[in-house]
């Protein structure tokens, strides 16, 4: 049964209904302009200079107790400067390749990040515990793995994992090669997950023993243990991407490729894919504006 309901912004979202489950592709249109720059490169500082999920309390009730003088603040500014890659060919005014270009690439995580944490509608959205731009074992490598875990618990009661991976191409072709042709798409990627669920326990549970918080730790924990015992009633997994594209090549359906033509693929499981079109500025472009703004926010 196919249903089309308007989404939150008033742009139309196709859901596919299967039982509960609901496979879903949206396009956004984004404007690239001051405010949507300052709001993502602040985003991205405050991530490389985050502490562990209720770190901070700890540490300021640490420092009170020793009568140390001890300044939060002082302490991330210098975090934040140290754990900030500044790249050497945007110093030179050369933007990399984009398979070097680590702030591509984080712009893109960003914002599927945001999209699944703080941009759907209440009731659907995500609770991501870690984020991967915090958390990435180098500053100056993209990080490895998902680059988006979370859950939400559904309203049968099911806990709903989401395995997201973000992606960006200004390649003119649709859908691009990062969706369902290279060897490292998307489509290849949750493909892969959906057929060696051996694989997705282990990333699950190297990423539950780097939780904190304990709300997050026991019902994430409870997901790998239905995992682990084959408990398909107790857990859904939602095969997420988000998909960064110029306005120039972005094309409509067809740059959801496979991950809407084969979704079937990934039953019992459902797709959620976003597409994020840049509206009046180019990828690079864009990128180049984000890393200028991280950098004067760092250095400020």
């Amino acid at each position: 049964m196919l249903q089309r309901i308007c989404g939150s912004d008033g742009q139309d979202s196709i859901y596919y209904m299967n039982s509960h489950l609901m496979d879903v592709f949206n396009k956004f249109d984004i404007k690239v302009f001051d405010v949507f720059i300052e709001k993502f490169a602040k985003k991205y500082v405050d991530l490389r200079s985050s502490f562990h999920s209720g770190g901070e309390s700890a540490i300021l009730k640490t420092a009170e107790s020793l009568g140390s003088g001890f300044d939060l603040s002082q302490i991330k500014s210098i975090i934040a400067a140290n754990s900030v890659y500044l790249d050497p060919s945007r110093e030179q005014g050369v933007a990399p390749a984009p398979f070097q270009d680590i702030f591509r690439s984080d712009l893109g995580e960003l914002l599927t990040t945001y999209y699944f944490e703080e941009k759907l509608p209440q009731g659907e959205r995500y609770i991501i515990p870690l984020k991967n731009i915090s958390y990435r074992e180098r500053y100056d490598m993209p990080g490895r793995g998902n680059d988006v875990l979370g859950y939400r618990i559904s309203s049968d009661g099911k806990i709903n994992l989401l395995l997201g991976e973000a992606k960006v191409s200004s390649q003119t072709s649709n859908p691009p090669n990062v969706v369902d042709r290279a060897e490292d798409s998307v489509y290849n990627t949750q493909k892969s997950y959906h057929d060696s669920p051996d694989v997705v326990l282990q990333r699950l549970t190297d990423y539950i023993r780097r939780i904190s918080n304990g709300n997050d730790l026991v019902i994430m924990g409870l997901a790998v243990i239905h995992l682990k015992e084959g408990r398909s009633d107790k857990y859904d997994i939602t095969y997420g991407c988000g998909l960064v594209r110029d306005y120039s090549c972005v094309k409509e359906p067809e740059d959801y490729g496979k991950m809407k033509t084969n979704a079937a693929d990934f039953k019992p499981g459902n797709v959620h894919f976003a597409i994020f079109s840049f509206s009046n500025e180019t990828i690079d472009k864009t990128v180049q504006l984000f890393y200028e703004k991280v950098r004067e926010l760092i250095n400020g």
